[in-house]
């Protein structure tokens, strides 16, 4: 087997009782099959405990105003302090651990949605780097699985990190480039001409791409408003209506945060420390891409993916600029804007990624060409 996993995965550490956003409430625990067995054979008074504070139907931990049973007042678990890590779930064994998982391949990431990761991630100075490492243990095949088409895919997001990494490059420019390979790369899966995607990648890594997107984005950009770009961002933050609530302030936050953003005329300053944090935009867009563009693999939306990463991107940006808006930051003021983008990357994040329902949303409404197309996205670039 084999793992690949960024290079900054063993800086994290947990903080346990000193979070500010416990991972211990505000969503539902499932319980693997194996730790079940456990808990229903465990004696005692954390057994007694575990046999009431588990929904054994729905394979889940009871929960009280939001918070897991076992999360104790000081924000500690009661599972931890009585067994170790022994007794915990799969479920918090693996957080803030993410594992996307491929034929003889598992990828391992760091959730965003973790405080501790957030501040990890947008705190980055240089590009993240990709480490392997092998494993030999047992495997089963999958008859089924696209080996030349995730080959493909590997090819092509190695592509997109160079491209995205190049910091010769406006981070907008990055973006609408592996936009638009992402695009020409979905022309051919859905013509089934997987034997052209080398020829797309060849022409995307060329020097002169950069230059050419660049002049495109640029010409596009000069022929809309301020209106029209206003209501493009109505429509991204539409997005939202459609998805499921899975922390009670979130919805008052994320309208607070829209509220801000369209009632800014005077942009200038927050433009201004937007250009600073270019390095932070190109790391969460990279997490995404890292995260889920592979994972085309199994349902064919290689550019549909490419989009959610670049909506992400575009919208923890827009997001992070109307906090600072009304934090009343100023430009002396650049470490408390990351301290602003690092709050509001993990909000995203625990809402949309943790929610199969609000992800398969957002890909249902990003394949929509006509609202979430190529020119909609170069509006915000």
């Amino acid at each position: 087997m084999e793992y690949i996993f960024p290079d900054y995965y063993w800086n994290f550490q947990c903080v346990a009782d000193q979070c500010p956003d416990t991972c211990c409430a505000g969503w539902q625990i499932e319980i693997d099959k194996k730790s079940l067995k456990k808990y229903k054979n465990t004696k005692g008074i954390i057994g007694n405990r575990l046999h009431n504070e588990i929904d054994w139907r729905e394979k889940i931990f009871r929960q009280y105003d939001g918070r897991c049973a076992f999360l104790n007042d000081n924000d500690l678990c009661d599972l931890y302090l009585e067994g170790g890590e022994d007794m915990f779930c799969k479920t918090c064994k693996t957080y803030p651990r993410h594992i996307e998982e491929y034929e003889g391949l598992k990828e391992i990431s760091l959730s965003l949605s973790c405080p501790v990761v957030a501040n990890i991630i947008v705190g980055l100075k240089e590009p993240v780097r990709f480490l392997e490492r092998h494993r030999e243990c047992p495997q089963k095949e999958d008859e089924k699985f696209d080996f030349l088409l995730f080959s493909k895919l590997e090819d092509a997001r190695d592509v997109a990190f160079r491209i995205l990494q190049d910091r010769s490059l406006k981070i907008n420019t990055r973006i609408a480039m592996v936009l638009g390979m992402a695009h020409d790369l979905q022309l051919r899966l859905d013509k089934n001409a997987t034997f052209e995607i080398d020829d797309v990648l060849q022409r995307y890594a060329k020097d002169t791409t950069p230059k050419r997107f660049e002049e495109k984005r640029q010409k596009e950009n000069k022929q809309f408003t301020t209106f029209e770009q206003k209501k493009c961002l109505r429509t991204f933050f539409s997005v939202f209506q459609n998805l499921e609530i899975l922390k009670p302030d979130w919805k008052t936050y994320l309208n607070e945060r829209k509220k801000v953003a369209f009632a800014s005329k005077d942009t200038s300053q927050v433009n201004e420390i937007d250009k600073e944090c270019e390095d932070i935009w190109e790391q969460i867009m990279v997490y995404f891409v890292y995260t889920y563009f592979c994972g085309a693999v199994y349902d064919g939306r290689a550019y549909t993916r490419m989009k959610f990463s670049a909506f992400s991107t575009i919208m923890i940006r827009e997001l992070s600029k109307s906090l600072w808006i009304s934090n009343q930051r100023t430009c002396e003021e650049p470490k408390k804007f990351v301290q602003d983008i690092a709050e509001v990357t993990r909000r995203y994040a625990r809402e949309m990624e943790h929610s199969d329902f609000n992800k398969n949303k957002a890909f249902e409404l990003l394949d929509d060409e006509q609202e979430f197309g190529l020119q909609s996205f170069f509006l915000f670039l």
